[in-house]
């Protein structure tokens, strides 16, 4: 699913037709009045080249005021008295003009900075929302470093690469498109200069830098999130690395990711100076063919100068519009990777959120006849798998490797849907509407658990800004911390460290159990919470679990130590995904014995 192949053909139709579907109708309507204001500074651009020919005609042609009806009429408004006067009214009334221009420029270029950052906005969001808005199966099967690249790489990339370079295409188009065409009005047989020297020019450093951008851009948005992946894994695995003495291996793997990955980008910035300094080539080849014309093919030099300043007055406006096209189209040719990936899983944000509602437990939890496999293999992992729980219950679920107790458990919090049979919650079936007010009331403490670099306070409540005292101390109490919280000299403000490094397994067992009251969980489930703990730690976490026992809590507890297990009501073995027995603690002990 990572790795895709991006169709190269009819990259700007894609970058268009993907405004469609990323930007709300709010922001397409301001881009359409953004398109108006590139317009008018286009016109102004425009406008500004136009200047330059009085300036030009004035400095070359003596006499012109009094030939010109225009120029003449300006020069007696204006009560000048001499015709260099009037020329440095021309040459400031000119510079004015160019700097409204420039201001007018620099005001656009922020409406369009502010457009696109209101754009990577929305898409980051909405990117944020795509990946969590997958199921338990497909989000665990994307690797966190592509999720992670694909949230927030994908939309700066987009939106610079993509969205930018479209704004500056249609507005460099526009730009070329009036000059070109202004100068066929004034001078066909320059029109047709340009014409035959810039435009196959510009064709064809175009088609030369295409492929190989599209080809550097894939590359790219492979290697990036493999060179990720691995510093993630050297970071997270640092004892094991340590231990095995492998930081060699994993050093070695991600510079050469890295240098794979710094050689793409020089090779992209490469390419990108290669239209500038190619177009500088053709603007002087274009004044050396004048020049040749001048010399040896006319005698007329007057109009040869006249015809070099117009040709350098256009090369001097075209050559960055020129420059600017083809790098555009560049940018979105090489960032179509950045396209795709912005475009998968896209029915996932069309699905329309479910209307929730309330679900009660005062009863019973019961699982009929369930049936699961993952997707695309053929056997069940669980069969016909039935059982009961009554509120306020401790219950025991054992089974060797792949009996499918996890995934019994992953069913029960519905991260699984795809299941046959029923969940009942005292008589009313668990649907998709029930899904927030049913997951209030479970805390789930796992083996690996999930800890924030932050305090313990923020970590028992989940950063609530306001949290209840009352609560929180009970929550405290009843997973054993309060000697240990007392110990410490911040108290619950003491910072633990990335995934709490600071803390010992069973301080981080019982945080966890801390947190599931604190949000008073009705369901406790424990999955393998004490199986990578010693002997002594898992004592105190398992005394922390009896504590609970005398409250109304709900407990579920799978383990593989059978100790853990000792105050449940029943225990349920599960065999190739068929419970094949209920133990009592005592029994299940002599049997073994």
């Amino acid at each position: 699913m990572e790795e895709h192949e991006v169709d190269r053909s009819n990259a700007l139709s894609k970058a268009i037709k993907s405004l469609k579907v990323h930007l709300t109708s709010s922001q397409k309507k301001k881009m359409i009045g953004l398109s108006i204001l590139i317009f008018i500074s286009a016109i102004l651009d425009v406008f500004g080249l136009a200047s330059i020919l009085p300036l030009v005609k004035l400095a070359t042609e003596p006499g012109l005021i009094l030939k010109n009806k225009i120029l003449f009429s300006i020069y007696n408004a204006g009560h000048f008295t001499n015709e260099k006067n009037f020329l440095l009214f021309t040459i400031i009334s000119v510079f004015l003009f160019f700097l409204f221009k420039t201001l007018f420029g620099l005001f656009v270029n922020y409406l369009q900075t502010k457009f696109s950052t209101e754009v990577a906005y929305g898409i980051t969001k909405r990117q944020f929302e795509k990946y969590f808005g997958l199921n338990y199966y497909q989000f665990s099967n994307i690797k966190s470093s592509s999720i992670i690249h694909h949230v927030i790489n994908n939309p700066i990339s987009y939106i610079t690469w993509v969205v930018l370079p479209l704004i500056m295409l249609l507005s460099e188009i526009i730009i070329v498109l009036l000059i070109v065409g202004g100068i066929a009005i004034y001078d066909f047989k320059l029109f047709v200069f340009i014409s035959i020297i810039i435009g196959p020019a510009t064709w064809l450093i175009y088609r030369l830098l295409k492929n190989k951008s599209s080809h550097i851009g894939l590359e790219m948005n492979k290697i990036f999130p493999q060179s990720m992946g691995t510093l993630n894994q050297t970071v997270l695995g640092y004892v094991d690395i340590k231990l095995a003495n492998k930081e060699e291996f994993y050093k070695n793997k991600f510079l050469r990711l890295q240098k794979s990955y710094h050689a793409l980008n020089m090779k992209s910035y490469l390419h990108n100076l290669i239209p500038m300094r190619a177009n500088e080539m053709v603007a002087l080849s274009g004044v050396i063919l004048i020049f040749i014309y001048a010399i040896f093919l006319t005698d007329n030099t007057a109009s040869a100068v006249v015809m070099i300043s117009l040709f350098a007055a256009a090369a001097y406006r075209l050559m960055p519009s020129l420059n600017r096209i083809i790098s555009s189209m560049v940018y979105i040719q090489k960032n179509l990777g950045a396209l795709e990936n912005l475009n998968l899983y896209q029915d996932t944000i069309n699905k329309s959120e479910v209307n929730q509602e309330e679900i009660k437990f005062s009863e019973s939890i019961n699982l009929e006849n369930i049936f699961f496999k993952f997707p695309n293999q053929t056997n069940n992992i669980l069969n016909d798998v039935s059982l009961s729980i009554k509120k306020g219950e401790k219950i025991g679920i054992i089974g060797s490797s792949g009996s499918g107790k996890t995934t019994l458990i992953n069913i029960l919090l519905k991260f699984h849907n795809d299941f046959k049979g029923a969940i009942r919650i005292d008589n009313t079936v668990l649907n998709d509407e029930h899904l927030k007010s049913w997951r209030k009331l479970i805390g789930y403490v796992k083996q690996d658990i999930f800890l924030m670099d932050a305090s313990i306070l923020d970590n028992i409540t989940f950063n609530d800004s306001n949290p209840d005292q009352e609560r929180l101390k009970s929550a405290v109490e009843q997973s054993s911390l309060t000697s240990f919280i007392n110990s410490l000299p911040e108290g619950l403000n003491t910072k633990i460290g990335e995934r709490g490094s600071s803390l010992s397994g069973g301080q981080k067992q019982r945080l966890s159990i801390a947190r599931s009251l604190y949000r008073n969980a009705e369901i406790l489930i424990f999955d393998e919470a004490t199986s990578a703990l010693d002997n002594q730690t898992e004592q105190e976490v398992s005394d922390a679990i009896d504590q609970l026992s005398n409250t109304q809590k709900t407990i579920i507890i799978i383990a593989h130590r059978l100790t853990t297990l000792k105050n449940c009501d029943r225990i349920y073995e599960l065999k190739e995904g068929k419970i094949v027995a209920v133990h009592q603690y005592a029994d299940l002990i002599k049997n073994i014995i």
